[in-house]
């Protein structure tokens, strides 16, 4: 019988021929070593499919996969989960770089600690050529007993949504919906874990988050809802109202009793008239600079 891996790593690519030896070196490099590292190239038109064929010859902890045609990201970063075995499963996107200790650190902690369902380090922001850019503050730290607190946390600090990168438990990601066809999803999918277990941050910068200019999330709209999905046409509309659908659905699928759930409901309504107060505030202070209040030009001439 074929032993199973500790740790599952997903790596999801298309068209990652730039970035993609950095990205699969830094996971072979790792200083734990018993995990798998699964890849699915989603019909890429470039060098992509044969460095990863490469790299596959050479280390037989990697599986190699390739879609006859691109699904769209969604699909295939849940492809390279539903393909795993491990207990502990991790992403990592074809662009993004991990320090050597990173599973070492993250497997300590969720190892030691079962009431957490995410570890996750600290972020260093990167540029196309590797440059540190900044230290980024995920502020995602929850070690809070009941959920709705865990869930007020979340969406007054969730900005970039880096702990998606960190390592989970396959248990609870099988109890989510995984990442939907839209966009925004990774941000309802942490809400989802967040809603079943602590995420425990690691002090240490341990991973390397690459921006540029075709980062997903700088694409122009009419790209970014054929990325999430390839089988969608134009841009995406009505994204918030989308978003706030799918987050009531998240509390409606998860095991908790009815007290919690309506107390989560009630975070997610305050987190929305946060939201319009918001809109509004900017909405009057456009306003502001663009009208003229009646008497305020001869105002202004007379202080001259």
């Amino acid at each position: 019988m074929e032993k199973r891996p500790r740790v599952s790593i997903g790596l999801p690519v298309y068209n990652a021929e730039r970035y993609l030896r950095h990205s699969v070196e830094s996971m072979l490099g790792q200083t734990f070593g018993d995990f798998e590292l699964v890849i699915s190239d989603n019909a890429s038109t470039d060098a992509t499919y044969e460095i990863c064929s490469e790299y596959a010859r050479m280390d037989d902890r990697i599986r190699l996969y390739r879609n006859e045609k691109n699904f769209g990201a969604a699909e295939n970063f849940n492809r390279v989960f539903n393909l795993s075995r491990a207990e502990y499963f991790k992403w990592i996107a074809y662009d993004d770089v991990c320090a050597p200790v990173f599973l070492e650190r993250c497997l300590e902690v969720l190892e030691s600690r079962p009431d957490v369902a995410l570890c996750y380090p600290k972020t260093v922001l990167i540029d196309e050529n590797g440059s540190e850019m900044m230290k980024y503050e995920d502020r995602l730290h929850m070690p809070y007993e009941r959920p709705h607190r865990r869930l007020r946390h979340f969406l007054t600090k969730v900005n970039l949504a880096n702990p998606v990168f960190g390592l989970i438990r396959s248990d609870v990601l099988k109890e989510t919906q995984l990442l939907g066809k839209y966009f925004g999803a990774d941000y309802v999918l942490l809400m989802e874990i967040c809603l079943r277990g602590k995420f425990f941050e690691i002090p240490e910068h341990l991973f390397l988050r690459r921006d540029h200019a075709r980062n997903s999330r700088r694409l122009p709209r009419n790209e970014i809802a054929v990325w999430w999905d390839s089988s969608h046409r134009g841009v995406y509309k009505f994204i918030q109202s989308r978003l706030v659908s799918e987050q009531f659905l998240a509390i409606s699928r998860t095991g908790l009793g009815w007290y919690e759930k309506g107390l989560c409901t009630a975070q997610i309504a305050r987190w929305i008239a946060r939201q319009w107060r918001a809109k509004g505030g900017r909405y009057k202070a456009t306003l502001k600079k663009r009208i003229m209040l009646p008497g305020a030009e001869k105002n202004t001439a007379f202080r001259r």
